[in-house]
């Protein structure tokens, strides 16, 4: 079992991959689609701007997200970093806050990569921080102590991270 100091970290990152994931703007397919053929059988073919991408070798353009439903995601992500981070704070003291500020500025950085504002991102991020703050602070022993387990579960059974 990993440390907490080093789970809670991991689990904080994948908790906002998982976000992403699942913030998108395409809803899901609402039935499996049937194959027909074994996948080694199956070929598919390039369309023509895939094809010119990888004749000319640059990568594909990471396009802001737009619209209101990417402000909706990205003001939840932005939630979620706050929250997490808030929660790590309270639950293992023992992470140096200099790691949870780094922490804090790739989030940020990210979240201004995909075409949200560092003031909004500061906002929310500081709003939900407070708000798990105060829901800790208002809690018994008891439940400071359940809120810290559930945090702890999410990190352990988070997979380990990829190594490249």
């Amino acid at each position: 079992m990993r440390p907490l100091r080093v789970r809670l970290p991991l689990g904080l990152a994948i908790a906002g991959a998982l976000a992403l994931a699942a913030c998108g703007d395409r809803p899901a397919d609402s039935a499996p689609a049937a194959q027909t053929e074994p996948v080694e059988d199956t070929r598919t073919v390039p369309s023509e701007a895939a094809a010119a991408q990888l004749e000319d070798g640059s990568a594909p353009v990471e396009a802001p997200l737009t619209g209101d439903a990417a402000t909706t995601m990205l003001t939840q992500l932005a939630g979620l970093g706050g929250a997490m981070h808030a929660a790590v704070e309270l639950c293992d003291p023992t992470i140096p806050a200099d790691q949870l500020a780094q922490a804090k500025t790739r989030q940020q950085q990210e979240f201004v990569k995909m075409g949200g504002d560092a003031a909004m991102f500061d906002r929310e991020f500081a709003s939900a921080h407070d708000k798990v703050r105060a829901q800790y602070d208002s809690a018994t022993p008891a439940q400071q102590q359940q809120m810290c387990a559930e945090l702890e579960s999410m990190a352990s059974s988070a997979p380990a991270p990829a190594t490249e």
